[in-house]
């Protein structure tokens, strides 16, 4: 009866040490699962604004690099203020294969234009902004380059003849309803 006794006692001094240790837990859990949840968020955002921006401006930019460069710095700028990001922090790089000039007047047939866009995520909640520590994140986009001339008219890229139409098996097939 004693030995009862003493195990009921102690049972009754250790009352609510339960939810202590649970509060406690939870803590030491919660915490890194949040931190890990908003370092996953960040690079989430960054990857998506730089393949963006990388793909619509080397899109824009193989139409005619030299009249779309400001048009090609808009879809920049919006990709990564979309996204909740400074554009300032991107590094752009624009590269042209096998001419590493971009210029329209400089272009050859099977010339293609990459950009590539990097940017440094800071890690969440340390000091120093973006320069400190942070995970790089990077996309590339390559897209040939057009010609200066007329488009072709159809698949097998001969010019249609102004004022015809192209034949119907050159246009692609409506998708209905």
């Amino acid at each position: 009866m004693r030995r009862w006794n003493s195990l009921l006692a102690r049972m009754r001094d250790e009352r609510g040490s339960a939810t202590l240790e649970f509060l406690g837990l939870g803590v030491l859990l919660l915490v890194p699962i949040s931190y890990g949840t908003l370092t996953l968020l960040g690079l989430e955002q960054a990857t998506l604004a730089t393949e963006l921006a990388a793909r619509n401006s080397a899109r824009v930019l193989g139409d005619n690099a030299a009249a779309n460069e400001s048009l090609a710095q808009a879809h920049l700028h919006h990709a990564f203020t979309d996204h909740g990001i400074d554009p300032a922090d991107a590094t752009i790089e624009t590269r042209c294969h096998p001419n590493p000039n971009c210029l329209a007047e400089t272009m050859t047939a099977g010339q293609s234009i990459t950009v590539t866009v990097r940017i440094q995520v800071p890690l969440p909640g340390l000091p120093g902004g973006v320069g400190a520590l942070g995970i790089p994140v990077a996309a590339s986009a390559t897209y040939p380059q057009a010609s200066t001339g007329p488009q072709p008219a159809g698949v097998t890229g001969q010019m249609a003849p102004s004022g015809t139409e192209p034949p119907a098996s050159d246009l692609p097939a409506s998708e209905g309803p």
